[in-house]
């Protein structure tokens, strides 16, 4: 299967991404950080540079794949202790790239 993983090369994201290429399916890992992309490579699957938020991007990225896990985490773990942060309004807005932007859509093809 082609599958696409968010959340780099995180303590869930990293172990599913390597069972899955031993399980020989084609996996995608997204990441914001370009620097992760050889770690990525190098455990077999697919780097995919950019962020939750570039719903063309995910779109892109999505496209053709049998399965995407996301694992949402805003792009880094200060976020949360912004004070200043609307988490709930932050989550939606990126849930809106997915339906308004047709990410949702993208396989509907096949």
């Amino acid at each position: 299967m082609k599958i696409t993983i968010t959340g780099s090369l995180g303590n869930i994201s990293k172990p599913m991404t390597k069972a899955l290429v031993q399980k020989g399916h084609s996996v995608t890992v997204i990441s914001r950080k370009a620097e992760r992309q050889k770690d990525i490579e190098a455990i077999g699957a697919k780097a995919a540079i950019g962020t939750m938020e570039d719903a063309e991007f995910l779109a892109s990225t999505f496209k053709g794949e049998d399965v995407v896990y996301v694992m949402e985490t805003l792009g880094n773990t200060q976020s949360f202790f912004d004070k200043n942060l609307d988490i709930v309004n932050a989550i939606t807005k990126i849930g809106n790239n997915y339906k308004h932007h047709g990410v949702l859509e993208v396989n509907k093809e096949k």
